[in-house]
């Protein structure tokens, strides 16, 4: 191959990859399920769900156009999390046949799965060292991170939506947001967050480390 710096999006312009219109709501994969393959979504978003051993299901992700996701089961292993289609979406899907035959072509492809297949890794590590934190270290974690994701300054997310992330009620989550609003750190309007001052979130959440640590 050239030495062309390759991205899953000129990969699949290359026609790797078997394209997927889906609808809102379908379901992708569902978690203990035996993985087939994984995903490229290309346009779109897809709401990540994880089960605890309580039988409580929190949302533990939104992927953004651009990601891969469900790369832990493509070698025949059974699924981590829950994938659900939240926008109607374009996505690839790549078992493991295409799999081999993408990284017998461009062996790039297999160092940009495995930094994928990293990131989620510590998605989930993360997500679970903090399930037994306060709610509204949750919810800053969760708010903070996304904003690193995608540096955006407001966020489409509905409160019950981020409830079911942290584990709690929507009454909880609306308490909170109103604390932050007064605080001006954040906003909430129309279903939308507004950063209003990062600073102030990440140093909530740095003294919350601080203090847990004495």
């Amino acid at each position: 191959m050239d030495n062309q710096q390759y991205t899953w999006d000129n990969i699949i312009s290359c026609e790797y990859g078997q394209k997927i219109n889906a609808k809102k709501n379908t379901i992708l994969f569902r978690q203990g399920e035996i993985g087939q393959g994984f995903y490229f979504l290309k346009k779109g978003e897809v709401k990540i769900s994880l089960l605890s051993n309580q039988g409580i299901e929190r949302d533990i992700d939104y992927v953004k156009p651009g990601n891969l996701l469900g790369e832990h089961g493509f070698n025949h292993h059974p699924y981590f999390t829950t994938a659900s289609i939240s926008a109607p979406s374009t996505l690839y899907f790549f078992s493991k046949k295409d799999f081999d035959q993408l990284c017998l072509d461009i062996p790039e492809a297999s160092n940009l799965f495995m930094q994928s297949l990293i990131l989620k890794v510590r998605l989930l590590a993360e997500t679970t060292a903090i399930l037994n934190a306060p709610a509204d270290y949750r919810l800053a974690h969760f708010l903070y991170k996304l904003h690193l994701r995608d540096y955006e300054l407001r966020i489409k997310l509905s409160q019950v939506s981020l409830a079911r992330y942290i584990g709690t009620s929507r009454v909880t989550v609306y308490k909170i947001i109103n604390q932050w609003k007064a605080e001006e750190m954040i906003d909430y309007d129309q279903g939308y967050i507004h950063f209003l001052d990062i600073t102030k979130l990440k140093y909530f959440l740095d003294n919350a480390l601080y203090s847990s640590s004495k």
